[in-house]
């Protein structure tokens, strides 16, 4: 038996650069990850984005694993009433990496090959993908989108400029830029029209 899974990537951004070193180096330059693993927990699939987990205490080459006793003991239980047939075949499990960010894991079971597929939704990464998507739709230049980066992150224009390095009056040149490319007019306006961007279709 062989399975086929197509995982698109568009990533080309890693978020939050003041937490960048909590993350994966290529977190944001892999797939999202996917393992398929059976009801013994032996992974029958993963991708390159789950392989990458392992650095954060997640997956592993021939068993699934993770540092988090609580999800595990979750997961177990789960797969056990998922193949007793009393609990729905879908389920979301939060988890906490080896770093201690917060994630979820989406579990689906494919019952007609008693298998089950864990995705990992990771919001840092996510909206990282999302402010490379917005620098490229919005034709934003490097300081703009690193400027874009510390706005989502929460920061004012004061800790902003600090963070990189120029005047308060030139970040606050960048944000009217970033207002202007993006069609917003608050910064709040600005951190929501990231995080619920689509990429449009090429």
């Amino acid at each position: 038996m062989s399975l086929h899974f197509s995982v698109s990537s568009h990533a080309n951004y890693t978020p939050f650069s003041a937490r960048r070193e909590s993350m994966p180096d290529t977190a944001c330059h892999v797939s999202k990850p996917v393992f398929v693993i059976d009801a013994n927990l032996n992974v029958r699939f993963s991708n390159r984005g789950a392989q990458a987990m392992s650095s954060e205490g997640l997956g592993g080459p021939d068993r699934f694993t993770a540092a988090d006793k609580e999800f595990m003991a979750r997961l177990h239980s789960w797969l056990k009433r998922c193949r007793a047939g009393s609990i729905a075949g879908e389920t979301r499990l939060p988890l906490a990496l080896r770093c201690g960010r917060q994630v979820a894991i989406d579990a689906v079971h494919l019952e007609s090959i008693d298998l089950f597929v864990l995705s990992v939704d990771d919001p840092e990464v996510a909206m990282g993908r999302k402010l490379g998507q917005v620098a490229e739709a919005c034709g934003l230049t490097p300081t703009e989108e690193r400027m874009l980066a510390l706005i989502v992150e929460g920061l004012d224009t004061i800790i902003a400029a600090k963070r990189l390095g120029i005047a308060p009056t030139t970040a606050r040149t960048h944000l009217q830029r970033l207002f202007a490319k993006t069609g917003t007019a608050r910064q709040s306006e600005l951190v929501r029209f990231v995080a619920t961007y689509v990429e449009e279709p090429r």
